[in-house]
């Protein structure tokens, strides 16, 4: 029932497609030249339309009867205020044009549709013109948003302006139309936008746009509530068909308004003439639909919700009949209409895609895949290949087979570009763009070309790592730090690494963090040196080549040279001192290097090869970053801040008054454990050590498992008597090597009241990657009871246990670090072998008396190392420290 046929039009005025309403359109009757007078004229034109669309009008003509009357406002307007500034000569001497664009220049609005309107001055700092358009302007928003209730968008547009549009203004002045004043220089205007109009560009940003614009309208036009302008199959399609035809071809907008857009579109796109009746039948569905909706609810509406789905079928005269409900009869034709429009336009926009499309630098684009449109593309500019990157990164293309091979001659050429700063704005533009990075330097890598611009790299592609613990080659390694921060830039990102992901997108030159991590690695080239350090002199001299600035290279520079040092610091570290931040910050001393380095430092992991990331890695790297972050921001105190511990031990007394302990005890407990351990320590935590106390007193030891439902490893609390002499950790650490665990950290603190030790161990586990399971559990607490209530030797544990077979690992370097206090001392080593390094290095830290407060474990730039923070040896020599481990470690081998 969706048909024009038999309707009166009420002597509907005839209209024009060639940009001004034809003669046979009322002006505005000559008396109204108040404003006030033209918002009341206007308001019964709107009245009117309101009522043909309540009527069942046809849809397209009277979409174009509106068009033509709010012409008829805006010229009136244009006169009243010409006249008001002092000019008295026609409208079309006017210094000014007032240009339709969007749908008022396909004069196709509906009853509330946005009205688009842009003032092209002659010239710009006029003071006379300046008045004109001020003026004019004002009167457009009083009589038009004010008076009308219009919603009207307006813009400025100098000439000089045509070569520096975004797609979406491009596609509001592919539809411009004059409706007054000059129209030469509306002519000149649009001769040099189409001057330095770039089709191809146009068309894939356009094609990008309409096709998220689907998926969020749901995908297909059969939705219970159909998206009339948007959605699939809507309006939108129609108009993006067109466009991209426009576009291609240059087609000037006049030739494509009306009825003739029809002709432009058979002629353009090989297609069946009743695919064109079913376009055309479409859009006049749409039309009637869309303007009945929107006159019934009083307001612009382009989503048919159910509720208005019936009045609409009654207004447009659907009858039930043969028992089909009428909202039904109206639903199924719509569907039809939007199914067919989806279905011809996705035709239409494949082939407009897939044509030939100019890109420029001698390149062409067919089937989405760049070609050379010269044989002589070689020799036109040797930064080419790069071009032909920012292009594939741009609209996501592919390159032929030929110009690949084209690609990797100049590669192999050995001539470089001949303008490296102009190729270095070009690799500027990969590495800074919205859009994922990986994929095209992946490919840029195996043609050659990444090689070519960026030779240090390009030697890395191929070189064996010399570390075990990498999966693959230096080169293909960078490359895929690369792609995980792309997937932090542009997802999909796990949930776990949000936060790398949220820091990712505050960073104020992304671009910095993608070159450091192009050579991050490039100094393994060099055995004989840090390659850190060779690095950060290689991305220096790169950077200065392709001319970026200073500020760039010195943060190029620095990620290079430190891309080791959270991963260091966060895996071998004691992170609970002060003064291990402190030493950190005083590296990493700003806030975005802080960021950049965070998310290289997860990026490099995860990269090394799959599973080196744990949860455990993550957990130590976040805390490094929170406790750094903070003291860049609030500073951290200069040796111990008794204050803030006293404070800080007076708010949790008040705290754990709810737990079941004495005030006594609980005060006990917070005064003799160190600051570093009431700082740290959560209100969780406290009371429960305070209970492990508690016990131990009474010669109970308590044994604790805790696992986040989430994580990977397994936090094991082990509270008992301390032993007389230095020890208990190494018991600990035996009795967990039997059980084939792998511990990562270590905190040991020591609980002394009245002569009384007793010992608070906090250690990081996992079994093989994963959390202790409940069988797991039952053997080390029962293993753990053996050995600290002395029924079982902790040697008798190992012996028993058939896997610790193996010889003991081999020490291979022992370094002491020596702080800005005198607390503890870090002792560093390094064994031939993860395995059991805790157990062989506590066992003999302890024969040695001393003792230990934290232990930390990892594998590191492809070595076992372990870094014990001691106390007892402030007044021994470095020399000594080493000679007394070594000979004891050796001795066990």
């Amino acid at each position: 029932m969706l048909s024009s046929e038999g309707y009166n039009m009420h002597a509907m005025p005839e209209y024009s497609d060639h940009g001004h309403p034809s003669s046979t359109v009322q002006a505005l009757p000559a008396d109204l030249i108040d404003s006030r007078d033209i918002v009341d004229h206007l308001n019964q034109i709107q009245r009117d339309i309101a009522d043909k669309a309540r009527s069942g009008a046809p849809g397209v003509a009277l979409a174009r009867q509106y068009s033509d009357c709010l012409d008829a406002v805006v010229t009136r307007l244009c006169e009243v205020c010409a006249a008001s500034v002092g000019f008295d000569g026609p409208l079309s001497a006017l210094p000014m044009s007032i240009v339709a664009t969007g749908g008022y220049g396909r004069r196709e609005l509906c009853p509330h549709s946005d009205l688009d309107i842009t003032f092209i001055p002659a010239r710009d700092g006029d003071p006379a013109i300046d008045r004109l358009v001020k003026v004019t302007f004002s009167a457009l928003m009083n009589v038009l948003m004010d008076g009308a209730k219009i919603e009207v968008g307006y813009a400025y547009r100098l000439i000089e302006d045509c070569g520096n549009l975004d797609h979406q203004t491009v596609s509001g002045l592919l539809d411009a139309r004059l409706v007054a004043g000059n129209a030469r220089l509306f002519i000149r205007f649009e001769g040099v936008f189409w001057d330095t109009f770039n089709p191809a560009e146009f068309i894939f940003a356009k094609l990008e746009e309409r096709r998220t614009q689907r998926i969020h309208a749901g995908g297909t036009p059969r939705t219970v509530e159909p998206q009339l302008k948007t959605g699939p199959g809507g309006l939108r399609d129609l108009q993006t068909a067109v466009w991209l035809i426009q576009a291609r071809d240059m087609l000037h907008a006049s030739s494509l308004r009306g009825d003739r857009c029809w002709e432009a579109i058979q002629r353009a796109i090989n297609i069946r003439t009743e695919d064109i009746a079913a376009l055309r039948s479409g859009k006049e569905t749409l039309f009637m639909v869309r303007n009945a909706l929107h006159a019934i609810a009083g307001q612009e509406r382009d989503q048919l919700t159910v509720s208005r789905q019936e009045e609409i079928a009654q207004v447009l005269g659907y009858r039930q009949a043969d028992g089909t409900p009428d909202v039904e009869q109206l639903m199924r034709e719509l569907y039809g209409c939007l199914g067919d429009i989806a279905r011809i336009t996705c035709a239409i926009e494949t082939e407009i895609e897939n044509s030939r499309l100019v890109m420029g630098l001698g390149l062409d684009c067919v089937d989405r895949c760049l070609c050379r449109s010269t044989p002589a593309l070689p020799t036109i500019d040797t930064a080419w290949p790069i071009w032909a990157g920012v292009l594939a990164q741009r609209f996501d293309l592919g390159f032929t087979r030929e110009l690949r091979e084209a690609m990797l001659d100049t590669a192999r050429s050995g001539v470089g570009p001949n303008d490296p700063i102009y190729a270095g704005t070009l690799l500027t533009q990969i590495l800074s763009s919205g859009r994922p990075i990986y994929p095209l330097l992946q490919t840029l890598a195996e043609i050659g070309v990444l090689g070519w611009i960026l030779p240090e790299f390009g030697i890395t592609l191929n070189l064996i790592p010399y570390d075990a613990s990498h999966e693959y080659t230096v080169g293909q390694h960078t490359l895929y730090v690369v792609q995980y921060l792309d997937e932090l830039r542009i997802g999909p990102c796990p949930e776990e690494h949000r936060e790398f992901a949220a820091i990712m997108g505050e960073l104020n030159a992304p671009e910095h963090l993608y070159m450091a991590a192009l050579y991050h690695d490039v100094g393994k080239y060099d055995p004989n040196n840090p390659h850190w350090e060779t690095g950060a002199d290689l991305a220096e001299a790169a950077c200065r080549r392709l001319g970026w600035d200073d500020d760039a290279v010195r943060s190029v520079v620095f990620l290079v040279r430190h891309h080791l040092l959270m991963s260091e610091y966060s895996r071998l570290r004691d992170l609970s001192l002060d003064e291990t931040i402190r030493e950190f910050t005083s590296v990493v001393d700003n806030i975005e290097m802080l960021r950049m380095l965070y998310v290289l430092t997860y990026a490099d992991t995860r990269a090394v090869s799959s599973g080196l990331w744990t949860q455990i890695k993550a957990r130590y790297l976040k805390e490094l970053y929170r406790r750094a972050e903070s003291a860049l921001e609030l500073g951290l105190p200069d040796g111990s801040d008794d204050a803030l511990v006293i404070r800080t031990r007076r708010r949790l007394a008040r705290e754990l008054r709810v737990a079941d302990f004495s005030d006594d005890e609980i005060a006990a407990h917070l005064e003799v454990m160190p600051a570093d351990y009431v700082l740290n320590t959560s209100r969780e935590d406290l009371t429960l050590h305070i209970a492990f106390i508690h016990k131990a007193r009474q010669g109970k030891p308590s044994i604790s498992f805790i696992d986040d439902r989430q994580s990977t490893f397994t936090e094991l609390t082990i509270c008992t008597l301390d032993d007389p002499q230095p020890g208990l950790l190494a018991k600990v650490a035996g009795v967990l090597l039997a059980s084939d665990l792998t511990v990562h950290a270590a905190q040991v603190f020591t609980h002394v009241t009245n002569g009384e030790q007793i010992a608070l161990d906090t250690l990081y586990v996992d079994y093989r990657g994963r959390r202790l399971s409940p069988g797991k559990r039952k053997e080390v607490e029962t293993n753990l009871e053996l050995a600290l209530n002395g029924r079982a030797l902790v040697e008798e544990i190992l012996a028993k246990n058939i896997r610790h077979a193996e010889s003991p690992p081999i020490l291979e370097q022992v370094q002491v670090r020596r702080g800005r206090h005198d607390r503890f001392t870090a002792i560093e080593m390094a064994f031939s072998s993860p395995r059991g390094i805790l157990y062989y290095a506590s066992k003999a830290i302890s024969e040695l008396r001393w003792d230990i407060n934290s232990a930390r474990m990892a594998l590191f730039r492809g070595r076992a190392m372990a870094t014990f923070y001691v106390s007892g040896v402030s007044k021994i020599a470095d020399t000594t420290i080493v000679t007394a481990l070594t000979e004891l470690l050796q001795s066990r081998v």
